[in-house]
């Protein structure tokens, strides 16, 4: 998958055909219609944009939802997400006790990037995501945002997804880069 730098604010980031800047909106790879945005301001979050990065890694990657989530006070906490509504528990501002998460596992080291078959893992299957919510797969990177704030992006499967290996791990690392500027300014903002 191609890279790409904005036209108009410079992020350099993952491109997929049609796609935008997910720091300020801007459609890449066509810079004569970039160029005719006359209310472009670059001090901007533009509305949806870590939606937009979410949507991109969901289709790529082939899952049933994308989403980045916060953990605080002893809790994961959505705060964007996009999916299909195979998965419809993570909706923005859900939350769970960190302890039952699989993002905690991935924080702690007891997984890797990737849990292929969560319903056959033992380090997993018996988190209530996985029993009652009923996620096949997982794939997630950690991103350390302003003030030292921890956050996972991850997208989650309704079935075992044998094929996710680690260029998908890779392409995750470099969505999470293109959202680091949201979320810093998400952070500032609370």
């Amino acid at each position: 998958m191609p890279y790409e730098t904005c036209p108009r604010c410079g992020l350099r980031t993952y491109y997929v055909s049609g796609g935008e800047c997910p720091r300020c909106g801007t459609p890449l790879g066509d810079t004569r219609r970039a160029a005719r945005q006359p209310n472009w301001r670059p001090d901007t979050e533009p509305r949806g944009a870590v939606e937009r990065v979410l949507a991109v890694a969901r289709r790529e990657l082939k899952m049933d939802t994308a989403l980045l989530s916060e953990v605080r006070d002893g809790r994961e906490i959505v705060l964007w997400a996009t999916g299909n509504g195979r998965i419809p528990a993570f909706v923005p501002g859900a939350g769970a006790p960190l302890r039952e998460t699989i993002c905690q596992r991935l924080l702690d080291g007891k997984i890797e990037h990737i849990v292929h078959d969560a319903a056959a893992d033992p380090r997993v299957r018996d988190l209530p995501a996985v029993r009652a919510v009923g996620v096949g797969a997982y794939i997630g990177v950690p991103l350390t945002g302003a003030a030292a704030r921890q956050y996972v992006l991850c997208c989650l499967a309704g079935e075992a997804r044998p094929d996710l290996s680690e260029r998908d791990v890779q392409f995750l690392r470099g969505l999470v880069e293109s959202v680091r500027p949201a979320v810093d300014r998400a952070a500032g903002a609370s």
